[in-house]
């Protein structure tokens, strides 16, 4: 079992990464001079450039998600308010004078005693902002020579570019708008950052803690225009970066016959598959745990885990135990996924043997 893991990876692994950096480089260079543009247009729409340190989730090799954080947002003259919304979500307050001037507009009809940021005229203001860009000539000139087109929708309330052309293979990016909290927590939080941490030193979950979190203008399931999602992709990030042995390959097999599914634009994605394994993580907290004696066993484990979690059309995040990640998931896509984790687990050895890397990898 161990030698078809092994084997596995070292016949996929490398095309698989290095079709995920071409692709990810692909997209740093398409955003960023949209950005530079979107903040000619309008000052307050500043966002920090798009680089290989920014948090992206892959959902599909041809489905991607990028978050856009504020430059033109001072955290601190912004109140988070999460008791009274749905788990996982959050009200914007404005606070300081400077920013309930700057932001009012984005405050719809709120009580003007007290100024909500509504994430959704954020939303609405940047695909307004993008759109011009996009449809501008300055624009078009510059796509000239490339081969490919662009086009920005509004896909149920996410602001998505579609490219596409004869030269490549047809993608889409979901421009994510957020907010960053560095070295702040959140109440909703509170019981991860007070339980004992298991597998790490208590200096290093101060560390994480400290990365903070982001409000992301995702929609909420309530359907409100004032609630922003609470993200955690720093910590996220800081806690998969910890050495546990054959963890990090347990993942990048997961990632990569899962994102073989490329038709399935809801099948499982990397946020949630590196949920699973720190899930996965919580069971079994030392690193001896993950040795490469173990190699086989944990992936094992982390399949089943999954299936698991497929079954129940549940899986739990990390950091707010009330927020499911499979809730959005339609029956079609949960039952393909079934499928596929089905067939490793009938059979995990002839499935690692057998395993073709999907066509978009193959052809670098």
């Amino acid at each position: 079992m161990k030698a078809a893991l092994d084997n596995f990876l070292k016949n996929h692994a490398d095309a698989f990464v290095r079709y995920r950096r071409k692709k990810l480089k692909e997209i740093e260079n398409l955003i960023n001079p949209l950005l530079e543009e979107v903040k000619k247009l309008d000052g307050k729409f500043d966002f920090e450039m798009v680089n290989p340190k920014s948090f992206y989730t892959i959902k599909s090799p041809i489905h991607y998600e990028v978050l856009l954080i504020f430059h033109g947002v001072d955290p601190e003259e912004i109140s988070v308010e999460d008791g009274q919304t749905p788990a996982g979500f959050a009200l914007a307050k404005l606070t300081g004078k400077k920013m309930v001037s700057k932001w009012k507009f984005c405050s719809g009809n709120s009580n003007p005693s007290k100024v909500y940021m509504s994430a959704k005229i954020v939303r609405e203001k940047l695909f307004e902002l993008v759109n011009r860009v996009i449809s501008s000539s300055s624009f078009l000139e510059s796509l000239k020579g490339s081969n490919f087109c662009v086009e920005v929708v509004d896909d149920d309330d996410v602001i998505s570019m579609r490219v596409s052309g004869q030269a490549v293979e047809a993608y889409s990016v979901d421009l994510i708008p957020a907010i960053p909290y560095p070295g702040r927590w959140v109440l909703s939080a509170h019981a991860w950052e007070s339980k004992q941490a298991d597998w790490m030193s208590k200096t290093l979950k101060e560390e994480v803690i400290k990365t903070g979190f982001h409000l992301v203008a995702r929609p909420s399931p309530s359907r409100s225009s004032y609630q922003w999602q609470i993200d955690f992709p720093g910590p996220m990030r800081k806690l998969l970066e910890i050495d546990m042995g054959c963890r990090i390959k347990c993942l990048l097999i997961l990632e990569i016959i899962m994102g073989d599914m490329y038709s399935q634009r809801d099948a499982c994605d990397s946020f949630q598959l590196e949920t699973l394994v720190l899930r996965i993580t919580e069971h079994y907290p030392v690193k001896s745990f993950w040795s490469e004696e173990k190699f086989s066993k944990r992936f094992l484990d982390t399949i089943r885990e999954l299936q698991r979690c497929l079954s129940e059309r549940h899986l739990t995040q990390i950091f707010i135990p009330g927020v499911n990640l499979f809730r959005d998931f339609d029956k079609v896509s949960l039952k393909s996924c079934e499928e596929v984790v089905q067939s490793v687990i009938e059979n995990p050895e002839n499935f690692l043997n057998t395993f073709e890397l999907f066509q978009y990898t193959t052809a670098l």
